[in-house]
């Protein structure tokens, strides 16, 4: 049972780097475990669910995608991650960098492009909420403890609150999903679960 209730006037959605890349078999981090741990969290439907009751809401859904371009021009190799990205995935008009299917962009949604791990670094989304008048944004998507992680935590150091539904995230594995949800965003976010950010708006 959720301890806490949202405004739904207050809250945006945001679905956060759900692409065929990052989540789906044959995707270009499939041998990650990625695909695996996406099912065992059931992550696609979860956030469909989410997205589907906060449009009904009037709650903003807010796409983050990570694109490159062929070759990934501009994007500076100086962690792992960004080498990986390099190595193919996650290219503008391709299958792997659509999003996951069922996690489409809809009408009246937007959709916020990044190159980094953060859905705030170069991007509009903080442009996007002030004009929106949103200060609650309900991270969902992958993976949970880099890019969610690092969205939450950047988040909250600009003011807005964090809330993080565990079952509407995926990494990995879940060794590495546990250790991001119990620890590092207990601290910068409302960890919690889709029926109780359900519960915590009104149904």
């Amino acid at each position: 049972m959720a301890d806490y209730t949202l405004e739904a006037g207050r809250c945006a959605l945001i679905v956060q780097d759900l692409q065929n890349d990052v989540i789906i078999e044959g995707g270009a981090f499939a041998e990650s475990g990625s695909p695996e741990h996406a099912k065992e969290q059931n992550v696609v439907e979860n956030v469909k669910e989410l997205a589907a009751l906060c449009r009904e809401k009037g709650i903003p859904v807010i796409h983050v995608w990570y694109i490159v371009e062929e070759g990934a021009p501009g994007l500076k190799l100086n962690a792992p991650l960004f080498e990986g990205v390099a190595g193919g995935a996650l290219v503008r008009g391709t299958w792997g960098a659509a999003p996951a299917e069922g996690l489409e962009a809809q009408d009246g949604d937007f959709v916020v492009e990044k190159m980094r791990m953060s859905a705030w670094q170069g991007t509009r989304l903080e442009n996007l909420l002030e004009g929106l008048g949103r200060d609650t944004v309900i991270v969902t998507g992958a993976w949970t403890n880099m890019s969610i992680e690092h969205t939450s935590r950047t988040g909250a150091d600009k003011g807005y609150y964090m809330v993080v539904p565990e079952d509407a995230c995926s990494t990995m594995n879940a060794d590495w999903h546990s250790a991001s949800i119990n620890y590092a965003l207990q601290n910068v976010s409302t960890v919690t679960t889709c029926a109780e950010v359900k519960e915590a708006l009104g149904g």
